[in-house]
């Protein structure tokens, strides 16, 4: 809250030094046909209590006609969520005050210090470089921005320093909804089993083997650090998940760990190596212990147009070849205990971010990411059913702005899995083949301190040449997201 006082403060000062050089122009440059019933008044005050409740007159105004395309009243409410620290939310009326006018320096000033705020200070060095080069500016605003430069030239210096150390972030979200299979159960409701001597039988499912849907609440906390070592990079992650239903046996509890290590990510090409660990309970019952490694390369990004369609703007795209090793141990039928070998290339693509539509600065650049992957899940006990499972992937992911603050990503998967040796004389000892399809939706929309409403949903099918491995799933979830830094 100090820091956020002394913004205030200093914004306060600056507003009466520069906005008010070009108050009466500015003003009788928008003159609206419906007036705007809030007119800005300078200097801004600072007492947090008057400030809060004028932030929440601003915010119902900013509907009203006569508000809409008024530049001063856009650069007054920015100027106002400045001074009460809300950078983020700042940044949106600031951008659209000079997108209707971008002769208007306050603005452009304010901006460029929220931008310092959220730590984008190459955005706000920008942004006081080009309206240093105006010609009309008064010597007083010119030296007053070289000092600001200077400011956050010692800024950029410090977070040199502080790149040597562990930078932290933490994620904490909760969310409500509903499932239609909560126990992955299978979707027929009975099964046709070969029996020597009698042909083929077809039998009924017991009724608890039936999906089950109902309402569930999935909790969420994670943490990613990040330290850089010359021009490498080292990312330590972990997260726990739990989801909660009305029944104990459809609960399940789910903790993941990774470390990776970028050989140089600005560069190129470069090695990416990368260790992690998943730990799954289900039901109360430890289900599944996965240990993975894999090692990647990725070559210098080049220009496709098809993916600057996908992003709607000039992208690039990186491609990558990896090698996987994972082991997988079931603690409760442990002749399931396999390891899994293979290799995955892909592109990684991303929105050129200075082809981006003016006044986008705050929204995050769009990704589209393809992957192929294929390998075979070898026994660690012969007896396992279908022996070697060969299994191949194709994935794509889609992540971009929405609804101008958001962020919405959508995800498809195809899976296709084949056993080497029949599953079970029981079930017509022929080798059983799995295809499964997914398609996720994942979007989020900030608030306020931090918050961010959040959404997902996901629809996924999985066929078998074995009735018994057939099901359905739809889930939809929504609740809150908490960022730390």
């Amino acid at each position: 809250m100090a820091a956020n006082s002394v913004s205030g403060l200093r914004l306060g000062l600056w507003t009466l030094l520069f906005v008010s050089t070009f108050a009466h122009a500015q003003q009788g440059a928008h003159a609206m046909p419906a007036a705007c019933p809030v007119q800005p008044t300078y200097p801004v005050s600072n007492d947090a209590a008057a400030l809060r409740a004028l932030a929440s007159r601003l915010e119902l105004a900013a509907s009203d006609p006569g508000c809409l395309k008024d530049a001063t009243f856009h650069a007054y409410r920015g100027a106002v969520l400045v001074s009460l620290g809300r950078a983020v939310e700042a940044v949106e009326p600031l951008e659209r005050a000079l997108l209707i006018d971008p002769d208007l320096p306050g603005a452009t000033l304010d901006l460029a210090q929220a931008l310092g705020m959220q730590g984008d200070q190459a955005s706000a060095s920008a942004l006081l470089a080009q309206l240093r080069q105006r010609a009309d500016l008064p010597d007083a605003i010119r030296e007053a921005i070289d000092r600001r430069e200077q400011v956050i030239a010692a800024q950029q210096a410090a977070g040199r320093d502080i790149a040597a150390n562990w930078q932290s972030r933490w994620q904490f979200a909760m969310l409500a909804g509903g499932d239609s299979n909560l126990n992955n159960a299978p979707t027929n409701s009975e099964v046709t089993l070969t029996i020597p001597g009698q042909g083929n039988v077809t039998l009924p499912l017991d009724p608890s083997a039936a999906p089950r849907k109902g309402a569930a609440v999935m909790t969420s906390a994670s943490w990613q650090g990040l330290k850089a070592q010359g021009e490498s990079v080292w990312v330590l992650q972990g997260e726990l998940r739990a989801r909660q239903t009305s029944e104990s046996d459809a609960s399940y509890q789910q903790a993941d760990f990774a470390a990776s290590w970028l050989q140089a990510p600005s560069a190129p090409r470069q090695w990416v190596a990368r260790a992690s660990a998943s730990f799954l309970r289900f039901g109360g019952t430890t289900l599944l212990q996965a240990y993975r490694s894999s090692i990647q390369h990725q070559w210098e990004a080049f220009s496709l147009p098809w993916i600057s369609r996908v992003l709607r703007t000039a992208g690039s795209c990186r491609p990558s070849i990896a090698a996987e090793v994972e082991y997988r141990r079931y603690p409760s039928t442990q002749v399931l205990d396999g390891t899994y070998q293979g290799a995955a290339g892909g592109l990684i693509c991303r929105a050129d971010v200075e082809a981006a539509p003016a006044g986008s600065v705050s929204q995050p650049a769009s990704t589209f990411s393809l992957q192929l992957r294929h390998g075979s899940d070898k026994p660690v006990d012969s007896a396992r059913a279908g022996g070697t499972y060969r299994r191949s992937e194709l994935r794509a992911q889609w992540e971009g702005p929405v609804l101008t603050k958001g962020k919405l990503g959508l995800q498809w998967s195809s899976t296709v899995q084949k056993d080497s040796e029949p599953y079970s004389a029981l079930l017509g000892n022929v080798p059983r083949k799995i295809f499964r399809h997914t398609i996720q939706a994942d979007g989020s929309w900030p608030l306020v301190y931090g918050f961010s409403l959040v959404a997902t949903g996901e629809v996924g099918r999985q066929r078998s040449n074995l009735d018994i491995f057939a099901s359905r799933q739809r889930s939809i979830y929504l609740g809150f997201r908490k960022d730390l830094m």
